[in-house]
């Protein structure tokens, strides 16, 4: 009995034990969740993972940036985890919110929730009231890490939610219901193409500054070490976010990405700034009937920089960069162009090359699109430039473009055709068309360029036909030119490495001082735009050993495009190398292609060429403008 007493006394204490365990554990559960955290300084992340992290683990790769970094306890890391079917680092939960606290060089995990859409207005501001309420500072900075595919398809795109992302209304809306006890220091958007006028003006009344970028970011993201280091040590936010630009530049040159930007921007001054671009509007919008004018305009849409994809082919953000648009529109009216100044908005802007690059961008419909036209009106940031865009893009004329001229050939030999100039209203460039017809008489498209001869005044132009295309390792390539301006022709061909299908970005570089008057440049290879409409975000290198293939040319049939590919090759040396080589075939097809800028195609007369110049000539001695490599022998009219 003694003993049943003593036992039943043992059981009692541990059972007392293991209870005073479990409330002693929950209570600091409880005070975990409940305890306010002091710190001078608070950065707040939110990390929607995506498929950067499922298929490549980029955010895991920031976290650890993030965790080698040496900081003290005056600045709180917290980081908010959702929006990737999986997560491949840290034992993140693909199917649950997560909020984390960087602490003495660790990730620690604060809080779990259910899965909730992280491109939902609501997912944001529960993660911004909890951590104000949480972490009590007298600084913050918001940094939104995802995929961005510019103003009108917004932020933090879902992967667990069919890639649903935070509209610039609903990132505006979120912010507005978080209640922000202060301004935020800093709104930070490592994600592609945010760095424009529109996003700006949304946030303007959240934070003091904006870092962006205007063109695609590369995978690495932002150097995050760097980041948080100078924001916790560095009181003055403009040298602040000038480290952060110069991190992330170099992190990429390091990395040979050449297409990288990023700006820092003074959102105090956005209203200056939305000024600027209403009195742009302002201009363009008087002058929209004049013909020399909207020649002018057109031509600087043509040439000014560019963000993302610029084309139908491969896929359009529709991103200009402003302040080059706004120069080079300018460019032929000193006294307008004085009136416009950017400065007091930009206060910094980098890239990794040497691009002509503002720090903002703005929309413009290079590739038409209706719907998206009238989504952008919706988003009221100008009045005068809703205004323009109504009026010129949205009252279709029954007719764009016409020949006056549909094909003719000229004293020296040149194919030439002219255009009304009522055309110029509406012309948005002028290419050519290489062919060749095989045995059934169909038509193989080689290459499409605008190296042609253009008299923009009388909208007159003629062929300057050197017998050359270009090829990469000595594979001749179908190409397009997608932009070009005084420094530079960019180009892109459709080929298949190692069994993937992207897209080959190449630029001729103009410099009159080297034999040829330039040189072409690989810049790397770019999928486009993926089947949830988001722009690839990485632009990679050829590498040796790469197996290839190229398109030689395509085929349109019933209105559908068949791509002709080489057969395999592999990238021996450096990457690659795109040459021009002479043409081997005796007789060639050439037409004019203008376009409008509703994206309609009005193609010419077509000319036969036949060569005068052999493969073996050519190749000793390139020809000099104005000498041809071919007669024409016959025009006839053009059917597709």
């Amino acid at each position: 009995m003694n003993g049943v007493l003593k036992y039943m006394k043992n059981k009692k204490k541990i059972i007392i034990c293991i209870t005073l365990i479990v409330c002693t554990a929950l209570a600091i559960i409880i005070y975990n969740e409940n305890s306010v955290t002091k710190s001078n300084k608070t950065i707040f992340i939110y990390m929607c993972g995506s498929n950067l992290e499922t298929k490549k683990g980029l955010a895991g790769k920031n976290i650890d940036e993030i965790l080698s970094a040496k900081i003290g306890d005056n600045v709180s890391i917290i980081i908010q985890t959702g929006g990737a079917q999986e997560w491949k680092s840290h034992d993140i939960k693909n199917n649950k919110i997560q909020r984390y606290e960087i602490k003495d060089g660790e990730l620690k995990l604060i809080k779990t929730l259910d899965n909730s859409n992280m491109g939902e207005g609501q997912t944001l501001t529960d993660f911004l009231k909890w951590g104000q309420k949480k972490y009590k500072s007298e600084h913050y900075m918001l940094v939104l890490w995802d995929h961005g595919a510019g103003p009108l398809e917004g932020v933090a795109f879902d992967e667990n939610y069919d890639f649903d992302a935070l509209s610039l209304m609903e990132l505006k809306t979120a912010l507005n219901n978080a209640n922000l006890t202060k301004k935020l220091d800093i709104i930070g958007f490592d994600a592609c193409l945010m760095a424009s006028i529109e996003t700006a003006s949304y946030v303007q009344n959240f934070a003091n500054y904006m870092i962006a970028s205007e063109e695609i970011e590369p995978s690495g993201g932002w150097n995050y070490k760097v980041l948080v280091e100078s924001y916790a040590k560095q009181d003055d936010l403009v040298e602040v976010g000038k480290n952060i630009c110069d991190a992330y530049i170099e992190k990429c040159k390091n990395k040979e990405k050449l297409y990288a930007t990023l700006s820092l921007l003074d959102l105090s001054q956005t209203n200056y700034a939305v000024g600027q671009f209403s009195k742009v509007a302002e201009y363009l919008d008087n002058y929209v009937d004049n013909a020399d004018y909207s020649s002018t305009v057109i031509d600087a849409m043509n040439i000014c920089e560019k963000f993302g994809g610029d084309n139908s082919y491969q896929g359009a953000s529709n991103m200009l960069d402003f302040v080059d648009f706004v120069s080079k529109a300018t460019s032929g009216n000193d006294e307008n162009k004085t009136q416009f100044d950017f400065s007091p908005f930009v206060l910094y802007a980098v890239n990794s090359s040497n691009r002509n690059t503002g720090g903002f961008s703005f929309y413009y419909p290079m590739v038409y699109d209706e719907q998206e036209i009238r989504d952008y009106i919706n988003l009221g940031v100008s009045e005068y430039y809703n205004k323009f865009l109504s009026l010129y893009y949205l009252n279709l004329p029954e007719k764009t473009i016409e020949y006056k001229n549909s094909g003719r050939i000229e004293e020296n030999g040149a194919f030439s055709v002219e255009l009304t100039l009522e055309s110029n209203n509406y012309l948005s460039r002028v290419d050519y068309l290489l062919m060749k017809k095989d045995e059934n008489n169909k038509q193989h498209i080689l290459h499409t360029d605008n190296d042609i001869t253009k008299d923009w005044e009388n909208l007159f132009f003629k062929s300057n036909f050197k017998g050359t295309t270009v090829a990469l390792d000595e594979h001749k390539l179908f190409y397009t030119t997608t932009s070009s301006d005084e420094r530079h022709v960019s180009y892109s061909s459709p080929v298949k490495v190692n069994g993937e299908r992207t897209n080959l970005k190449f630029v001729f570089v103009r410099n009159e001082t080297i034999p040829d008057g330039g040189y072409y440049m690989l810049v790397g290879l770019w999928k486009g735009y993926d089947e949830n409409g988001l722009p690839d975000n990485d632009i990679v290198s050829l590498q040796k050993g790469d197996i290839i293939q190229v398109v030689t040319d395509v085929v349109i049939e019933n209105g559908k495009t068949i791509e002709n590919y080489s057969e395999e090759f592999t990238i021996s040396d450096n990457g690659g190398k795109i040459t021009e080589l002479p043409l081997d075939g005796k007789e060639y097809q050439y037409v004019f292609a203008a376009t409008d800028i509703f994206g309609n195609t009005y193609t010419s007369d077509i000319a036969t060429l036949e060569m005068t110049i052999s493969y073996d000539e050519l190749l000793k001695n390139p020809l000099p403008d104005e000498i041809f490599a071919a007669k024409v022998t016959n025009i006839e009219k053009y059917t597709k």
